[in-house]
């Protein structure tokens, strides 16, 4: 073994690796360096470069050392780093005399096997760390940008995607929930995150995230990608439902219509993308009390009372579209209040009625015993009390027509009020 070994591997990594010719120059002169530093057992703090020069030729891997020493009569010599005795140097050049700086090539096969092998792996780890730092300046430049990988391995943390040779990771909070994958199976994704931990270089990229919603719909909408179509905001419960808010730049252009695209093309094609998560569009509002209607998705009559003082809105709606309104666990609802900043308190037409129906225990002007009376008989709020005649109410003993007119001007008070 001598060092054109490592000459050798120089030339395999040029042909194999993506690694700048000039960092390779580098890296190569420093293990030779260090090589020589050993082998001559230089002192820490000096340089070998104060005696040693080498030369790689980055196109054919060729490597020249050369030896640069003084030349001392032979009796004087006592330092065969920086010395050379004025015999030898006469074998190198008849010329030399007493002083003279006299360059030296050195030969490989002075190396021995162990300086050999540790080069080699010096230039392995080198390498590997070039190698590393490249990896993490390409994908740091490239973080939020969609990618599509192959699934190799699956476990219960992670999964880990092979991407044009590299592997990059989706933990399983930056996974959509109800997703299942598979190895083998193309995935696309954004990434989210690149850093260094156990000097290993981590890529983290997520479909989870709002981001990846943000890139789908500029792959999809050339107005979006070229800024005539904006997305104002975006709140995402990953896997059940998205509200994406757009304005646009050009009255002329519905930001909505252009995302739909024809015949819902466009949104097709995201929804399909995320395992059919709803995804509603909404062009953007200033108007409160509209923007919340449209973000709750009501087209029926409804009730809102908003207090733009403390972000408030009182809803009330028919019972019919309470699922629809509410959505899957309250998703549209919650979805609706991160976007707006209002707190929606909603309610069904009946609940509401439920809620602010008169009961009768609460009516102060009936003594006790009335109130317990018209209880046991039925007439529990005041609705009860109305949709009874007047002769079914005064069968009730203790009541006489006094008493009903007094109770029935007592109940229509509150209405009154």
């Amino acid at each position: 073994m001598d060092a054109s070994e490592v000459v050798l591997a120089v030339k395999g990594i040029l042909r194999e690796k993506k690694i700048d010719k000039s960092k390779l120059s580098e890296i190569v002169k420093s293990i030779f360096l260090s090589i020589l530093k050993k082998k001559f057992n230089i002192d820490e703090e000096t340089s070998a470069e104060e005696y040693f020069s080498v030369t790689f030729n980055i196109d054919s891997g060729d490597v020249e050392i050369i030896h640069e020493r003084v030349v001392v009569a032979d009796e004087d010599f006592n330092d065969p780093v920086s010395q050379l005795k004025l015999s030898d140097a006469l074998k190198i050049d008849e010329d030399a005399e007493i002083g003279d700086d006299v360059p030296e090539i050195i030969n490989f096969d002075t190396f021995g096997r162990r300086h050999i092998i540790a080069a080699k792996q010096i230039l392995a780890q080198k390498i590997k760390k070039v190698e590393k730092a490249n990896i993490f300046e390409a994908f740091e430049q490239r973080i939020g940008e969609v990618i599509m990988g192959s699934v190799h391995q699956i476990t219960p943390r992670e999964i880990k995607i092979n991407y044009d040779d590299v592997e990059v990771i989706m933990p399983k909070s930056e996974s959509i929930f109800n997703e299942r994958y598979r190895r083998g199976e193309l995935v696309k994704a954004v990434i989210k995150d690149v850093f260094f931990k156990n000097q290993d270089v981590k890529i983290i990229v997520t479909r989870s995230d709002k981001e990846f919603i943000k890139k789908l719909f500029e792959l999809e909408v050339p107005e979006i990608s070229d800024g005539i179509i904006q997305i104002v905001k975006i709140a995402r419960q990953p896997g059940i439902r998205s509200k994406v808010i757009l304005e646009t730049l050009d009255n002329r252009v519905d930001p909505v219509g252009a995302c739909v695209g024809q015949r819902g093309a466009r949104i097709t094609a995201i929804v399909s993308e995320l395992n059919k998560e709803k995804i509603d569009i909404i062009q953007q509002i200033d108007e409160p009390r509209m923007f919340i209607t449209r973000l709750l998705g009501i087209k029926t009559e409804y009730s809102i009372d908003i207090n733009e003082e403390e972000k408030t809105a009182d809803i009330i709606i028919p019972d019919a579209i309470e699922k629809d309104v509410m959505g899957i666990r309250n998703t549209n609802v919650e979805l609706s209040e991160e976007i707006s900043g209002y707190k929606l308190n909603i309610s069904t037409e009946s609940k509401f009625n439920e809620a602010n129906e008169l009961k009768i225990q609460e009516v102060s002007e009936l003594n006790q015993e009335l109130r317990t009376s018209l209880i046991q008989h039925d007439i529990l709020t005041a609705d009860n009390f109305y949709e009874k005649d007047k002769s079914e109410v005064m069968e009730i003993e203790g009541i006489d027509e006094e008493i009903y007119n007094f109770i029935k001007s007592t109940l229509d008070s509150y209405y009154s009020d």
